[in-house]
């Protein structure tokens, strides 16, 4: 790390994602995309430090969620507490008449 003033010392529009620091960290980016993060790392001390934090402290795994089937008892509830909801806007539309400049 440079010595800069501590003011300069933050990420700008022109530093890559923290995504593309944490690919360049485990050697994963394209040979092109490596030379362009390497290059900027050697100018920009903001993005040298979060890729030191990136590699001691990564990001865990997301979770892998599994679909599961909504039991058919629960299927058939939800169904019939749409459809109530549903015939009961259509009772008050018939009923009331509203239009739209009665809002």
């Amino acid at each position: 790390m440079g010595a800069r003033s501590i003011a300069a010392f933050r990420k700008l529009k022109t530093c890559p994602p923290a995504q593309t620091l944490l690919l360049y960290g485990e050697a994963t980016l394209a040979r092109d995309a490596t030379g362009q993060v390497a290059a900027h790392l050697s100018s920009c001390d903001f993005c040298d430090a979060e890729l030191q934090l990136l590699s001691r402290f990564a990001p865990a795994a997301k979770p892998q969620f599994v679909p599961v089937k909504m039991p058919w008892a629960l299927y058939r509830l939800a169904k019939e507490l749409l459809a109530l909801s549903t015939r009961a806007v259509e009772v008050a539309y018939e009923r009331d008449n509203l239009t739209l400049t009665d809002a």
